[in-house]
C-alpha cells in the first residue's frame, strides 16, 4: 500500500507503543504497524488500535506506576 504522506511504500514492522496517563506509564512491545520506507510515517490498523486501548486500560487500571507487556493479536 502507498504512503498517504509521500507515496512511498508501507512495509510491515513491529514497534513499541508508550502511553502515559495520570503520571503512570505503560509500554506494549511488538505492536504490528506499517512504516513508510521513504518518510518513516507509521500506520496503525484500527483493530490493533482498539486492542491497544483495551490493553492500556487494563495495564493502567490498577495501582501500578509502570507496566510493560507484549502485544498478542486477538483471535479473529
Amino acid at each position: 500500500m502507498d504512503c498517504a504522506r509521500c507515496d512511498g511504500t508501507r512495509v510491515p514492522a513491529t514497534r513499541p507503543r508508550v502511553v502515559e496517563r495520570d503520571g503512570r506509564l505503560a509500554v506494549v512491545r511488538d505492536v504490528p504497524v506499517e512504516i513508510c520506507d521513504n518518510c518513516g510515517e507509521v500506520y496503525l490498523d484500527a483493530a490493533v488500535a482498539m486492542q491497544l486501548d483495551v490493553l492500556f486500560r487494563q495495564m493502567l487500571g490498577g495501582p501500578v506506576e509502570q507496566a510493560v507487556g507484549r502485544f498478542v493479536p486477538a483471535a479473529a
